[in-house]
């Protein structure tokens, strides 16, 4: 992040429920906020921690020989591991649409089913079954008793997110326009986002401060 966002989404925290869900592993996500105290942070698209995120595991154990030796073959693709689930790196792979056509043949001969998710330069994938970014935003409400959530992301792992806030106590925004996207509003890009941080921390503050006003004129009433 840059250092702008750092500190905003640091003051945020301060003042309201902030919490993280990503397609990063906890470990890797955790050590990019920079001490920010967080209400949570949920990684691999979901599934960590879950109850599904040691069956995920030993899935993603047995198709990393298979994925090992078609990358091997491969130029310019990279797997991350992330333990829970794989992305598979094709940005420097000179013929995309050739690698991609390989990958979905590999995938075919997996023991377990698995939930393929493209995004930006890479393909992601998930164990079938794992809970998903809206199954952790709903877990987080309900654990944390909380009215309502706002929740911003940028790629199509994150629609689950915007199909469950759709209708509810809740606002989904985009990074991005996209008239397939189930989000309530988008923002056109991420460098939006420091200047949506500067209001969700100011109308957050105007609140607190309002609150205390009323509390005290509450209290010089009753005396």
């Amino acid at each position: 992040m840059r250092p702008e966002s750092v500190e905003l989404l640091r003051s945020l925290a301060h003042a309201a429920p902030v919490a993280i869900i990503t397609g990063r592993s906890v470990h890797d996500v955790t050590r990019r906020l920079e001490g920010i105290s967080v209400l949570a942070t949920v990684g691999n698209h979901g599934a960590e921690p879950s109850r599904f995120a040691r069956r995920a595991a030993r899935e993603v154990a047995a198709w990393l020989p298979l994925l090992e030796s078609f990358v091997a073959t491969e130029a310019g693709v990279v797997i991350e591991n992330k333990a829970q689930s794989v992305s598979v790196h094709y940005w420097d792979a000179p013929e995309p649409s050739r690698t991609l056509s390989a990958l979905g043949a590999l995938l075919r001969t997996f023991p377990h089913a698995v939930t393929v998710v493209q995004g930006i330069g890479l393909v992601n994938l998930i164990p079938k079954g794992a809970p998903n970014k809206g199954d952790a935003l709903a877990r987080l409400v309900k654990a944390h008793n909380l009215p309502g959530a706002l929740f911003v992301g940028d790629e199509l792992t994150d629609e689950s997110a915007f199909e469950r806030l759709r209708g509810s106590e809740g606002l989904g925004v985009r990074v991005g326009a996209s008239k397939a996207s189930a989000a309530t509003f988008h923002i056109p890009t991420q460098m939006e986002m420091d200047a949506m941080l500067t209001e969700l921390l100011i109308g957050r503050t105007r609140q607190a401060r309002t609150r205390r006003t009323s509390a005290l004129l509450s209290d010089g009433a009753t005396q």
